[in-house]
């Protein structure tokens, strides 16, 4: 818009300067003036057009455009009598001066132009008080298009820090996601690794357990005088695979955390003594004191921390009794669970290999903020404790 409206100050100028000096004699030169005027005009709207590096690109190329296209008005000034017109040709001039230089150097071109055109204007056949009127009407018609050009760069300069506000936030957006997308592939594959170490744990031994029990009975079978001890393997198999169906069943039900979170830490830690009391004969007392809020996730660490260890009571401790303890008073938040069988030496499993149980066990207790120790001796039984971070507290 700004581009056309220059041009149409331009052809109007030049379409009246070509009809009224057409009976002069001074008609070849003011449109040799106008023509040069003209071409300067164009080349320079479409250099401040193009993306790439122009002639009107640097300050002193800028200058000197303005300094020949002033020459040039100030010559149709002089050589014809219709000043009071070619004085709209500063018009242009002052929308690029501020352009170019900004406001306050722009204003200094504006002045510049206003002093030359009234001081040419003073000079007019029409007389000196036309010609100060005259003069104050375009000097303060240049202020005000270099006002504009001035409020243009300024929404120009917005629009550009806007864009690059809205860049930096798209990225900041994608980068975001990235993290996010990272944050939710290493989720799953904690969660990949707890059920690998569960499966081990549990289904993976029992069904172990199974193939043996499976291969003796088919050795029993041929063998006319031992059906009974057959028959023995045989029920012994359905034991076992009645176990690891409980063992399978209860994995799934530990990949639906939310009903465990919704019914709370003490109401499931109770349901889960009765199902090992009812499937696995394991009497486990539950002693809960205190009521403090805890996060999802702390719900569903502890709640699988008590699972692995009641796990491994049944599985190692060699006796069927088990205390789970919960505190959840403000100042010393902790669980506890014990039993007296036959223990082991922590000292000999400090490699978590091959006992992924107490490595998963560790490894939830960090996840949640809390810390987990192992407190055991051969033929004195277990006891494992799990504490709030004091971080955690003080906060």
């Amino acid at each position: 818009m700004r581009t056309i409206g220059v041009y149409l100050i331009f052809a109007a100028v030049a379409l009246r300067g070509a009809v009224v000096a057409a009976d002069e004699p001074y008609f070849t030169a003011v449109l040799g003036l106008l023509a040069a005027y003209g071409l300067l005009l164009f080349v320079e709207t479409r250099d401040i057009h193009r993306r790439s590096s122009g002639l009107f690109r640097s300050r002193t190329s800028q200058a000197i455009y303005l300094l020949l296209q002033s020459t040039i008005v100030i010559g149709l000034l002089i050589v014809s009598d219709y000043e009071d017109f070619f004085a709209n040709l500063f018009i242009p001039l002052s929308l690029d001066a501020v352009a170019f230089f900004g406001r306050r150097v722009g204003y200094f071109y504006i002045a510049g132009f206003s002093l030359t055109l009234s001081g040419a204007l003073l000079f007019s056949s029409e007389g000196q008080l036309f010609g100060l009127a005259m003069g104050g009407l375009y000097s303060g018609v240049c202020f005000l298009f270099g006002g504009y050009a001035s409020q243009v760069l300024k929404a120009e300069a917005a629009r550009n820090e806007n864009q690059r506000a809205f860049d930096e936030l798209q990225s900041a957006h994608h980068q975001l996601q990235g993290y996010a997308d990272q944050v939710a592939s290493l989720a799953v594959e904690r969660e990949r690794n707890r059920l690998a170490r569960e499966l081990h744990d549990s289904v993976t031994q029992t069904v172990f357990s199974m193939n043996l029990t499976a291969q003796s009975a088919r050795l029993l079978l041929d063998k006319e005088s031992v059906r009974a001890s057959c028959s023995v393997q045989l029920l012994r198999l359905e034991g076992l695979a009645a176990n690891a169906l409980s063992e399978i069943q209860s994995l799934v039900s530990q990949l639906k955390p939310r009903s465990i979170a919704e019914e709370g830490l003490p109401a499931a830690l109770r349901r889960l003594a009765d199902e090992r009391g009812s499937r696995d004969g394991l009497q486990a007392s539950l002693e809960i004191h205190g009521e403090k809020f805890l996060s999802e996730a702390e719900i569903l660490g502890l709640y699988s921390i008590v699972h692995e260890a009641l796990s491994n009571v049944v599985k190692h401790s060699g006796v069927n009794k088990a205390t789970v303890r919960l505190n959840l008073d403000e100042e010393a938040s902790c669980l506890e669970i014990e039993d007296h069988g036959r223990g082991f030496d922590p000292q000999a499993i400090s490699n978590p290999r091959g006992h992924l149980g107490l490595a998963g066990m560790s490894e939830r207790a960090r996840e949640i903020g809390w810390n987990l120790s192992v407190e055991s001796n051969p033929r004195q039984g277990t006891r494992i404790l799990v504490r709030r971070n004091q971080a955690e507290v003080s906060e």
